[in-house]
């Protein structure tokens, strides 16, 4: 009897693909990307994105004295219109938070 070995993927290699997709890649352009690499379906790369359960990759706790919040009004279609804000901190400029809205009302 043979017995197949399963092949298991590295969790870099999932953190890539996820970043991929969650970056404007279709799962199939995904699926190639990473084909360099690792051979996985689109498929796969759908399961991972339902069932992979969220796991904080890098945690640094910072005091942040000063940030700055960013709103852009989007046209959506003909004649919707969404609000984008975005939550920077002012020295480094990283982002903090991301939220969107209908209204022109952030709930942070």
């Amino acid at each position: 009897m043979i017995q197949q070995v399963r092949k298991r993927i590295e969790p870099k290699d999932i953190v890539y693909s996820l970043h991929l997709y969650f970056n404007g890649l279709s799962l199939r352009n995904t699926s190639k990307a990473i084909s360099r690499f690792v051979k996985r379906s689109h498929t796969a790369i759908r399961d991972w994105i339902r069932y992979k359960p969220a796991e904080r990759l890098s945690y640094t706790k910072i005091k942040i004295s000063e940030f700055i919040i960013d709103e852009t009004q989007i046209k959506v279609g003909s004649s919707e219109y969404i609000w984008l804000w975005v939550d920077i901190e002012s020295k480094t400029k990283n982002i903090l938070g991301i939220s969107i809205s209908k209204d022109g009302i952030c709930l942070w």
